[in-house]
């Protein structure tokens, strides 16, 4: 089908018309078929194909959501939606993410779709989250056919940076409660039936016969062969396609982009805006730029052969952050773009700041060895905001609320700019009453007004302080160094302000509470002494170009003003109890007489006198309803921790017509393994 509103807008501007051909079959060798949804031009030829290949059901996605597939198809390319094998209107089973097959399927859709009487020959992927992820796997097996990828919002380890673990921490809001629930049900969800026909039963069999990844995801609790399949940096050399990573500084995924850049040895490219996991189109926070604009340079150069001279402009374009009131759902970031031409610049340096009482010391350590003490509060963190891979989009709020239970080490007035770019590393001395203990590292602009903006963070379990695969617990009172990286970051600090360092021992809601409270020792000053190292990028010696970013066609301050979703905390004195519940509902169309009604709730809860005991409960509704017929599906689950073990219950119920269909819980515990 075609949709008519942007066929004459295309015509009047010299573009394609576009048509849309829904559930293409893609054959796999086993004899299992992929479902896709291919918009093309509307006119004779063939084109470059580009394959966005997600396991998040084509059907229920807006005509609005394939926004960038119109606008590739409109400039000469036949875009593809194509649903992962065991997900959406596709054959079989979806065994995990990323899994081999899933990589292997992908690798012969690409020659398929090559070899179309539409299609030119050459391919592209790209894709945002999963989809980025699966364009570097896929990439990695080097299909002849795929010539440019560009994966946004993606990370190239598995293990340190994505949504399950963080610095040797269990995940506990997003994946528990949100994304690995969700999982858990969307995966046994029924393809079309108005697409699929007869097929329509045999396929739903398969899909209710998936697996909760969420099961997998915690069984392996540290660095192993789960984690390292489908990471790049196992072997950066395996891609040999051109490649534009696109990333954000307040996405989830913050610390790939210039590490994969700087390891890719094919061509490349990189770009990282200010946003939250959300297209830079409609990114938020803003500024917004139309991104499809530089995909399709990229995909006009390495798939068309067209020399724009997009290969000649810097490889980097950064986003430079500067300080905006704290506001935890603040739509625009302070700052300004900017090219780098080599990653790290040459002109950047690392300034160390030492750790004193109350104080950065750039000048050096103290002579004579102190200590501060740390006592561990299990609820801090919930001013830090959501680890951005999904909703509800949340900035962090002001950092004053956790600073109070942080040891709080701040530098003088700044009387010059002071810009970063890159990992801060902070080394700490410490000793510990605790065996198992997270430490959360917050670096900080301070306003004049006191006012503390969270610049970055970083987080270690500090069993994992020599080895994410074989952790070791500590032994109370014994000295350790502890290495903790932040997380990648753009910044300028402005004159007026201050530079402030945090340290506390939790990350909660993001990171599973440890289980003891503890008193921890920070060593200062003497032979040990604890210090940030700060990527310092100076000003250059001549003025660095600036990209020629088109505005993105959906302006921030033209949208309506929508009510925030809820970021809620509670705290119960009596019981000694925080919690924290995020909720969410929304309604869509994909299609007429086709409507989408989904709702969730999900909270987590720590025991601040015994945090060994907390919880993370998610409730989720998707409620279809199709011509003559009504599909609810309805998953809960939940996980509870004691001193030793993980217990999961997760519990999945469909109707059809409010008639019982199909209902399944899956019941199973993990030891504790040094989280």
């Amino acid at each position: 089908m075609t949709d008519e509103s942007t066929t004459g807008a295309a015509a009047s501007a010299g573009r394609y018309p576009v048509r849309r051909e829904r559930n293409l079959r893609i054959p796999m060798p086993d004899g299992a078929t992929l479902a896709a949804d291919l918009i093309v031009p509307d006119a004779p030829g063939r084109y470059p194909v580009v394959m966005e290949y997600l396991p998040y059901r084509k059907n229920d996605t807006t005509w609005q959501g394939y926004y960038g597939h119109r606008y590739f198809a409109e400039r000469g390319y036949a875009a593809i939606r194509v649903d992962v094998r065991g997900t959406g209107d596709s054959d079989g089973l979806a065994l995990d993410e990323y899994s081999h097959q899933e990589q292997r399927d992908g690798v012969a859709a690409i020659a398929w779709l090559a070899e179309q009487p539409w299609a030119s020959g050459t391919v592209g992927m790209f894709g945002t989250s999963y989809g980025g992820f699966n364009s570097l796997q896929v990439a990695m097996h080097r299909p002849p056919e795929l010539k440019a990828i560009c994966p946004m919002y993606f990370t190239d380890n598995r293990y340190t940076d994505d949504c399950h673990y963080k610095g040797g921490t269990l995940q506990m809001l997003y994946d528990v409660g949100t994304y690995g629930l969700s999982m858990v049900g969307r995966n046994m969800l029924p393809p079309r039936p108005d697409l699929v026909g007869e097929r329509w039963g045999e396929i739903w069999e398969e899909h209710l016969r998936n697996e909760p990844w969420l099961l997998r995801w915690l069984a392996h609790p540290t660095l192993d062969d789960q984690w390292r399949q489908g990471s790049l940096c196992e072997n950066y050399g395996a891609i040999e396609c051109a490649t534009y990573l696109i990333g954000g500084w307040r996405d989830g995924y913050t610390n790939c982009n210039l590490r994969t850049f700087a390891n890719l040895e094919c061509p490349k490219k990189v770009m990282i805006g200010p946003w939250l996991h959300v297209q830079p189109h409609v990114g938020r926070p803003g500024p917004r730029i139309d991104h499809f604009r530089e995909m399709v340079r990229f995909y006009d150069f390495w798939l068309k052969g067209i020399d724009n001279g997009i290969m000649d402009e810097p490889p980097i374009a950064i986003y430079v952050q500067g300080y905006d009131r704290p506001d935890a759902n603040r739509s625009l970031t302070t700052g300004y773009w900017r090219y780098e031409s080599a990653w790290p610049p040459a002109r950047g340096r690392d300034e160390t700041l030492f750790l004193g009482q109350d104080r950065l010391d750039a000048s050096g350590p103290s002579d004579e060895a102190t200590v501060t003490e740390l006592e561990y509060h299990p609820a801090v963190g919930t001013a830090f905001g959501m680890f951005s891979a999904g909703s509800p989009l949340v900035l962090p709020a002001d950092q004053r609320t956790e600073e109070a239970y942080s040891t709080v080490h701040t530098g003088p007035v700044l009387t010059e700019p002071l810009e970063i770019l890159g990992r801060p590393r902070l080394t700490l001395w410490v000793d510990s009453d605790a065996e198992v203990i997270t430490f959360a590292a917050r670096l900080c602009d301070i306003a004049p007004d006191g006012s503390s903006a969270l610049v970055t963070k970083g987080v270690l379990n500090a069993t994992h302080r020599d080895s994410h695969s074989d952790p070791s617990p500590l032994i109370p009172g014994e000295l350790v160094e502890l290495v903790i990286d932040l997380d990648a970051t753009s910044w300028r600090f402005e004159p007026g302000h201050r530079v402030r360092l945090s340290v506390s021992n939790a990350d909660f809601p993001n990171s599973w509470p440890s289980p003891a409270l503890a008193t921890s020792r920070l060593h200062l000053g003497g032979k040990r002494p604890s210090r940030l190292i700060l990527p310092v990028v100076p000003e250059p010696p001549e003025p660095l170009p600036t990209p020629d970013f088109a505005p993105s066609p959906f302006p921030i301050e033209d949208e309506p003003a929508a009510e925030p979703r809820p970021w809620r905390v509670t705290r119960d004195l009596t019981r000694g109890r925080t919690e924290l519940t995020i909720e969410g509902s929304g309604i869509s169309q994909p299609d007429s007489g086709y409507v989408l009604e989904s709702s969730s709730l999900a909270t987590a809860s720590v025991d601040e006198r015994n945090p060994a005991h907390a919880w993370m409960r998610g409730h989720q509704v998707d409620r279809y309803r199709w011509p003559g017929q009504t599909i609810e599906q309805v998953r809960r689950g939940q996980i509870t921790s004691t001193e030793t073990a993980f217990n999961v219950t997760l519990h999945v119920e469909i109707t059809v017509d409010d008639l019982p269909h199909f209902e399944r819980r899956w019941v199973a515990s993990f030891p504790r393994r040094l989280l």
